[in-house]
């Protein structure tokens, strides 16, 4: 039995990572150095983002709280807030994920057995 938060670190986390790093570097021209400073990672990660070898799930962007999340974060960056700043808007992301049930849906798709239907952990 997986717990939401594993899920998070391992899928939602990198997923949202590589959905900024991609759209930093895509509608901003960051540099991959750039997007590594920003979100307090290493270049070869943000490479991995962007090559979609971690963080693999562009679907996710057809969720508007997912889309909405990624803008907020991408602002918050644009606008150099300090790195608490953006960690906080990628926490108050993920709580949005887990309310919205998107986080089930990757449950499922990592847990087939589990009866997410009939689960209310993260409520």
């Amino acid at each position: 039995m997986l717990l939401p938060a594993e899920i998070e670190s391992k899928l939602t986390i990198p997923i949202m990572r590589a959905l900024v790093a991609r759209r930093l570097v895509t509608n901003h021209n960051f540099t991959q150095e750039q997007v590594a400073k920003s979100l307090g990672l290493t270049q070869a990660a943000v490479s991995n983002y962007l090559r979609g070898v971690r963080g693999m799930g562009v679907e996710w962007e057809s969720y508007e709280d997912v889309r909405k999340g990624v803008d907020e974060i991408v602002a918050a960056i644009l606008e150099k807030k300090s790195r608490q700043e953006v960690a906080k808007k990628f926490n108050e992301v993920t709580m949005r994920i887990r309310k919205s049930r998107i986080l089930c849906e990757m449950h499922k798709r990592v847990e087939p057995d589990y009866d997410v239907e009939s689960c209310h952990v993260c409520e």
